[in-house]
């Protein structure tokens, strides 16, 4: 994982430029710790994981801000939470100097919260997710950010991936320790379960337990495999707190633990159509689709390809890429879907920078006329620049007037 150039290195070397600290957060083993040492090879770096490390923080924080020379790494820098309270102190001492401390996190949703409150104004936050497909197969990307709202762009992309390639993607996610070892060499499905095993282990029985000593394990597991077979549906509190027999409140706050230690993604209803009398509930995904192929015990392509929740799963695998993509360029995005009570659904509306993106996914490679109309109608009333439909298809090229079809091998 070392010799991986992650996409997002020239976005934090630009936030250092401008902001005295930057934080990466994420998700336990995405690569946070590789990537900040690859940011600033040279600079002083503390893990807060270790021991010696932990107690020159927690004895005397500003103290040791003084000495320390700068750039200054401090990974897993939730650990102490003194620590942000003495940068900003030191950092206040001088708010001219930019690039003095890059700052890692994961596993707790409190953090971002602290952090922004302690460091506001003084800190830069990105979110590092797992391997974009073009690093995985070690390729340059597409600018997809510029193309999903510039007709001449979209028509440029190149196909850098294959189908099946893109089915290997899938199964086995982002993580870059497993898709790694296996997504280029012979599979060992038995190898790939035992990791997803004991990294689900992990974030439960460390992470969880820790911030959490009160909470019931065994249901807030359960209540994570609930979520694998429910990405990319609604969220409806009252089934799964029937299911777990644990009250509605205590659904809402699994939610929230699993939104907050970025294992799943939540997407808000859109609501600004007066028109239409709009579904309010918010639907989401496990981020990781090989995360998502372990708890539903997919085990090859064929599996994946078969399983009844497929499309569901390809949705969610083709909706991260999508993000990873606004990520890595610092660009700023919302995610929100759309369905009316009269069950037209639009599975992504995008709102960028550059206006609003409806996407419709798609895991066949024909997309017919009629499987468009609440994508066009949508274009039409929202006076969106066109809509796009991502399927299996080989082409880049024009359904309608307002729709283009863009299969996903070309979002590399």
């Amino acid at each position: 994982m070392s010799a991986i150039k992650r996409k997002i290195i020239d976005s934090i070397h630009y936030l250092l430029a401008n902001f005295p600290v930057v934080a990466v957060l994420g998700v336990r083993q995405v690569g946070k710790s590789t990537l900040i040492q690859q940011v600033l090879p040279q600079a002083d770096f503390f893990d807060l994981e270790k021991e010696s490390d932990y107690r020159r923080i927690s004895d005397d924080a500003a103290l040791l801000l003084q000495e320390v020379s700068q750039p200054t790494i401090f990974d897993e820098a939730q650990l102490s939470p003194n620590l942000f309270k003495a940068l900003r102190v030191f950092v206040d001492e001088n708010r001219t100097v930019n690039g003095r401390f890059l700052l890692s996190g994961s596993s707790s949703p409190h953090l971002l919260k602290y952090m922004s409150e302690t460091l506001a104004g003084r800190v830069a936050i990105v979110e590092l997710d797992g391997l974009s497909w073009a690093e995985i197969i070690d390729s340059k990307s597409n600018d997809v950010v510029d193309a999903l709202s510039d007709e001449s762009k979209l028509k440029k992309l190149k196909a850098k991936v294959t189908k099946k390639e893109l089915q290997k993607l899938c199964l086995y996610g982002g993580y870059p320790e497993p898709v790694l070892r296996f997504f280029n060499q012979k599979e060992d499905k038995k190898l790939f379960r035992l990791w997803m095993e004991n990294y689900t282990k992990t974030y439960v029985e460390r992470d969880i337990r820790g911030l959490f000593p009160q909470l019931n394990l065994d249901a807030y597991k359960r209540f994570i495999q609930m979520l694998a077979f429910s990405s990319g549906e609604m969220i409806n509190a009252s089934t799964f707190a029937r299911s777990l027999d644990v009250s509605q409140p205590t659904i809402k706050k699994y939610l929230e633990i699993v939104e907050g230690t970025f294992l799943w993604r939540k997407i808000s209803p859109y609501l600004t159509n007066v028109k239409k009398r709009t579904v309010k509930m918010p639907k989401g995904h496990l981020r990781d689709s090989g995360l998502i192929s372990y708890f539903l015990r997919i085990t090859d392509e064929n599996d994946l390809k078969s399983h009844p929740q497929f499309g569901r799963i390809w949705e969610s695998f083709i909706s991260e890429q999508l993000m990873k993509h606004f990520n890595n360029k610092i660009e700023g995005v919302k995610l929100y879907y759309y369905r009316t009570h009269n069950q037209a659904e639009i599975d992504l509306i995008l709102e960028t920078n550059e206006g609003i993106i409806p996407i419709e996914i798609k895991s066949g490679s024909v997309t017919r006329k009629k499987q468009i109309i609440t994508l066009e109608s949508f274009v039409k009333e929202h006076q969106c620049k066109f809509g796009i439909v991502i399927n299996n298809g080989d082409k880049i090229y024009k359904l309608s007037e307002s729709v283009y079809q863009l299969p996903a091998i070309f979002l590399i």
